[in-house]
């Protein structure tokens, strides 16, 4: 819209308004504005009516951060230049716009000969430079892409090397260990009767010893296993899974008297069986390790769900139990919630990672001396 008073030619108006799409000014040559494009009173004056004129006459300084005479002298200087920079202000926005580049143009008043200046605002230096520096972080980041890959590839390298490690340190460990258990176990019985009281205690220690060395070589072994072995997914009724666990610990449920519960059928799922069935016998044999001998051990297993998409399993039991703090750290490696009790702290965390590989979740909880619970569950 062009105010009835301004100093300014008509066709000259249009003709540099529609060279230039960008926000635009035309001022006279002591930095008063006559006449802005709608764009500019959208970028500069945001809450201004479009096409009021409301900034016609209004000295260009009243838009930057500069004082009046600042400005005056660097739009006659970028004129020479063709271009000038100013901070702008906020308008009616909530903090300041960065500094903002224009393109100067010289115009001539068609009525009085009077030497105007046409700014736009230079979007397509802004856009440059803003093109540029995005290629310039996407370069910097595909570089740091390249760098975590090589770093992850060597990681996944150590990490196998670890894992055979442990596999073989801990296979090549179970016959020496089986051949200093057998023949502790053979002395005693051929020679223990001769031996001084102390001495067979101390012997007592030394197979004790020599048993605790053999679980913890077993339940390495296992852990290996749950990590290093490919993971070969079936189809398995857990039913079947928790059948074949149980009867797997028959004879020690048997020993210690436990009522052992099955509730839910038909949950079918998709599953490593070896791994599945590692994870089972390790709830149940936790539940008989740390059953309380003041009444007769209770396992409860329940299985419920939909599908091979959402289901659950929980085996809960009426022993021991442990700290609810403890629930969290009581699936990491090492970590004992009854130290008085034998054991290696690895059996849960072998199921932990059992659970990561199929993307199951696994929690544990518990209340001091009413038992524990732990699940497994998918969706």
């Amino acid at each position: 819209m062009l105010p009835e008073d301004a100093d300014v030619n008509a066709d000259v108006l249009g003709k540099a308004f529609l060279a230039f799409p960008y926000g635009s000014f035309i001022l006279d040559w002591d930095g008063r504005i006559l006449v802005c494009n709608r764009r500019a009173e959208r970028s500069f004056c945001p809450f201004s009516q479009s096409g009021s004129g409301d900034l016609a006459g209004t000295c260009f300084s009243k838009l930057t951060l500069c004082d009046r005479d600042d400005v005056i002298s660097s739009l006659r200087k970028g004129a020479a230049a063709g271009s000038v920079s100013f901070p702008m202000a906020a308008g009616n926005l909530t903090a300041p716009l960065p500094d903002t580049e224009f393109r100067i143009s010289l115009l001539r008043s068609a009525t009085k000969g009077e030497r105007l200046m046409l700014l736009t605002q230079d979007q397509l230096r802004l856009t440059a430079d803003r093109l540029r520096q995005m290629n310039e972080m996407r370069g910097k980041l595909r570089g740091e892409l390249s760098t975590a890959k090589d770093a992850n590839a060597k990681l996944q390298e150590t990490l196998l090397s670890m894992e055979a490690f442990a596999h073989a340190a801990a296979h090549d460990l179970r016959t020496p260990i089986n051949t200093m258990t057998g023949s502790l176990q053979f002395f005693s019985e051929h020679y223990s009767a001769a031996l001084p009281q102390t001495a067979r205690e101390f012997l007592q220690h030394m197979a004790r010893a020599a048993r605790q060395m053999d679980q913890l070589t077993t339940e390495l072994l296992e852990h290996s296993v749950s990590t290093a072995s490919g993971t070969s997914f079936q189809e398995v009724v857990m039913a079947d899974a928790v059948s074949e666990a149980c009867d797997s610990l028959h004879q020690a449920l048997q020993e210690c008297g436990a009522k052992t519960r099955v509730y839910g059928t038909g949950i079918t799922l998709q599953a490593d069986p070896t791994l599945l069935h590692l994870v089972l016998t390790n709830f149940l044999s936790n539940a008989i390790k740390y059953r309380d001998p003041a009444r007769p051990l209770e396992i409860t297993i329940s299985m419920e769900g939909t599908g091979r998409e959402q289901w659950a399993l929980s085996v809960a039991d009426n022993g021991l139990g442990f700290d609810p703090q403890e629930k969290h750290r009581i699936l990491q490696p090492f970590h004992r919630a009854h130290r008085e009790i034998e054991g290696s702290g690895i059996g849960l965390s072998t199921c932990a990672e059992i659970c990561r590989r199929h993307s199951w979740r696994l929690t544990a909880d518990a209340e001091p001396g009413k038992g524990a619970i732990f699940k497994i569950s998918c969706g």
